[in-house]
């Protein structure tokens, strides 16, 4: 029987264990599995559950903990002014030798040049205050930066440099953070662009006491109890239960508030036309939500972004024409069927989220000239006047859309084709066109406008490869789901200059063999690739590639090794295997002879291998990166 070493980390709360312990602890004797926790009562439970020892572990030493600090902020300690020494030591206690609490904090005072021991004794202090209601911030939440992007520009935090948009300053600071470790990039697109991020808890205290300091937020205390009457509130967040003497204090700083987000059902917001100075509504799954809850909204003419998805509103009251600042609306997961024709007077739009179903304005879409992002409607059933004038929206960067139940020779698709063309003659760079639902593949013949411009593309179901697609210089990122691919096709997709991220997933697999010549895919950093019978990779090949996730479809003698050793660069992966039963022997021979190769691997990259055997997963090992 297989045996196996599996990894849990971050555990909170014991119940989730007690549902995942079920399916492992009995199944393979002799396996290992490890969890990790901060919370003592929480491993005393995990462990008495299911037997098992508790490991603390330890916290780095003084001596290390101020090496690896200062380190960040001045090389070495020596250069430490004397006037920061006592400031340092507090500093470093309360982030009690946790590496990664080290590391930001010393990232952000890394910033400050030259080190001012005021600064410093403020964020010692900030770090020692206790946060109130440790629920308002929850640890560990996936911040997505579009929203957070958003919401600066609406806010007037993003200044751009010139010819840059402010969305695309935003992203700027926001790379800028993720580099200076002050927030940790946590889910990923396929050409490693990070999508969201986390803070860490220890700057995650010292932000939100700042933020309390200078009156920037508003928190309720951990039993939902307001603050004082007196205090005016720019920036409300309702993330729990509240207390009814909450709704006298919610009224009277409506004047003020700036920001808000509401993540219960608080009725008590209502009417939101009283909150005259927001610039920020989100009201992202708000349940209770309703149609006459939007009601002149017209009134609201400083606001900047509106989120309403997830919410049971059905129709967009025809005052949203007259929020003449709005940047950014968001409609996803709506009853939302129809926008109104009002819509088109949003000149200043920038961002516009739609659910499929959403029907179009007839006519004076090409007067939004302003918008930069749309994503995702359903060409199918739109007005053709619609579809002709969108290839009109001279600054849009961003358009994703949807194909299903559209018939290939109908006017709809002709015009869809011709607008997107003159997008790309003018600022296009990103596109996606899908279907929900496997069926006729979207053609791509030599009509289909080329897309030179393009830097990110996505489409599927195709059945082959296009001869326009060689001329794509500029493409980074390219996604497909395609019946076939000759290898001709394949050198012409590795003779792409810009391209660093290649997905493809075969409908019903590839039976040819896939071999990637020497030389090929020069700049590509990740490859995902599935459903493949052969696949080779020759010397030379992807000397750049980092990132690696393939499914295998295996048969007798399908494979000898993979050719993964010479993939230079590789630092990580992972490696599906599906097969019958009757190949099981077969699967880990191979299993086995990759792994061998890799540990004679120069990164000593770390690949996952996944094995299936008649649609069910058997094992899972590991190939270890050591340093």
């Amino acid at each position: 029987m297989d045996r196996y070493i599996i990894v849990v980390d971050d555990i909170w709360h014991s119940d989730p264990w007690k549902i995942i312990g079920q399916a492992l602890v009995k199944t393979s004797p002799g396996s290992i599995i490890i969890l990790t926790t901060r919370l003592k009562d929480v491993a005393e439970s995990c462990r008495s559950y299911h037997g098992g020892r508790i490991y603390d572990m330890r916290p780095l030493n003084d001596n290390d903990s101020r090496r690896l600090f200062f380190k960040r902020i001045f090389d070495t300690e020596e250069k430490c002014p004397h006037e920061l020494k006592r400031a340092s030591e507090d500093i470093l206690k309360r982030c009690g030798g946790i590496p990664l609490a080290i590391i930001s904090v010393s990232s952000f005072l890394a910033v400050d040049v030259p080190p001012c021991p005021d600064h410093w004794n403020k964020v010692k202090e900030s770090l020692s205050s206790p946060l109130p209601g440790n629920n308002a911030f929850p640890e560990d939440y996936d911040i997505w930066k579009d929203h957070l992007v958003s919401i600066w520009v609406a806010e007037g935090f993003v200044h751009a440099d010139p010819g840059e948009t402010l969305f695309e300053a935003g992203l700027r600071y926001f790379n800028v953070l993720i580099s200076r470790s002050l927030i940790q990039p946590w889910w990923y697109k396929e050409n490693g662009e990070v999508l969201s991020c986390r803070v860490h808890d220890v700057i995650l205290n010292f932000l939100v006491s700042k933020s309390v300091e200078e009156n920037f937020v508003t928190l309720l205390d951990p039993y939902g109890l307001p603050p004082s009457l007196h205090s005016k509130v720019r920036r409300l967040a309702l993330q729990n239960s509240y207390q009814e003497n909450v709704v006298p204090w919610i009224k009277s700083i409506k004047p003020h508030v700036r920001s808000l987000a509401c993540f219960v059902d608080c009725k008590e917001l209502h009417p939101l036309t009283e909150f005259e100075v927001l610039r920020v509504l989100d009201l992202k799954n708000c349940e209770s939500l309703r149609n006459i809850h939007l009601a002149n909204i017209e009134v609201l003419f400083q606001l900047w972004y509106l989120s309403i998805r997830g919410t049971s509103v059905s129709e967009l009251p025809a005052g949203i024409g007259q929020v003449q600042h709005l940047e950014t609306l968001d409609i996803r997961d709506t009853n939302v069927e129809k926008l109104p024709s009002t819509i088109v007077l949003l000149e200043k739009l920038a961002r516009l989220f739609v659910y499929p179903n959403v029907r179009f304005p007839a006519e004076g879409f090409s007067k939004m000239k302003g918008l930069q992002q749309l994503e995702r409607f359903s060409i199918h059933g739109q007005p053709l006047s619609f579809l002709n004038e969108l290839g009109q929206l001279t600054n849009l960067r961003m358009l994703y859309v949807l194909c299903d139940g559209l018939n290939y020779e109908s006017s709809e698709w002709g015009i869809f084709t011709s607008s997107l063309c003159a997008l790309c003659r003018h600022k296009l760079l990103d596109v996606g066109i899908s279907k929900r639902s496997y069926s006729t593949p979207i053609p791509m013949d030599s009509w289909f406008p080329t897309l030179q411009s393009l830097q990110k593309f996505s489409i599927w179901p195709i059945s082959s490869l296009p001869i326009w697609m060689g001329s794509l210089d500029n493409l980074e990122l390219l996604v497909l789901r395609i019946e076939r691919l000759t290898p001709e096709d394949l050198r012409v997709l590795g003779g792409l200059p810009a391209l660093e991220a290649l997905d493809l997933l075969f409908e019903g697999g590839y039976a040819s063999p896939f071999t990637i010549g020497g030389h090929e895919f020069q700049h590509l950093k990740s490859f995902r690739v599935a459903r493949l019978y052969q696949l080779q990779f020759m010397p030379g090949s992807m000397p750049n590639l980092k990132n690696l996730d393939i499914t295998l479809l295996f048969t007798r003698n399908s494979y000898s090794d993979l050719g993964i050793q010479h993939l230079a660069s590789l630092t990580r992966g992972d490696v599906s295997i599906c097969a019958s039963r009757e190949h099981i022997e077969g699967v880990h021979d191979l299993v086995a002879k990759i792994q061998s190769l890799l540990d004679a691997h120069r990164n000593r990259p770390a690949v996952n291998f996944w094995t299936y055997f008649d649609n069910e997963m058997i094992s899972r090992s590991f190939t270890i990166a050591r340093y």
